[in-house]
């Protein structure tokens, strides 16, 4: 009977090269914990930015090896702006229900920076898109929130390596 050793070293050697990491790589750079600045709003829909921040809060503590920090204790800062919003509409209705079917876009820029050195480490533009249906109850104010924890799922993310 042959001795399987042989194969499975190789097979945990092959798996171990696969390419996949854990975690964000941010580690290497020493970015370890992250203030994430109050998110700066150049659209009209007003509190979009409230909703991210809070979206962005659960999903770092639920997705990101960062850890919270302060101002000044961090090691890196998380920089905010929402922006390019878009309302559209996808199915017409009639005219006791005009829109049947919408969309709200919006994109929100980025930034990443190293508190030490003032050097940007990540910089993004994220885009993404929430949907309403109105037969289903849904409307603009479901489909805000459903954008901002969609575009804070991305952002952590973004925050990723190799994303």
């Amino acid at each position: 009977m042959r001795s399987r050793a042989p194969h499975l070293a190789a097979l945990v050697l092959l798996l171990g090269s696969c390419g996949y990491t854990a975690g964000s790589g941010l580690h290497e750079r020493g970015i370890r914990t992250v203030f994430v600045e109050v998110a700066g709003n150049d659209t009209f829909r007003q509190r979009l930015e409230v909703e991210l921040n809070d979206a962005l809060a659960r999903e770092l503590a639920a997705t990101s090896d960062l850890l919270p920090a302060g101002r000044r204790e961090a090691d890196a800062i998380l920089q905010l702006r929402l922006g390019d919003d878009r309302e559209q509409t996808l199915v017409y209705g009639d005219r006791t229900d005009p829109t049947r079917e919408g969309g709200l876009v919006a994109a929100v820029d980025m930034r990443l920076v190293d508190r030490r050195t003032g050097k940007v480490v990540i910089e993004r533009r994220i885009l993404d898109r929430a949907e309403f249906r109105s037969p289903l109850g849904e409307d603009l104010t479901s489909a805000s929130r459903e954008l901002a924890r969609d575009l804070a799922r991305k952002v952590a993310l973004a925050l990723a390596d190799g994303f």
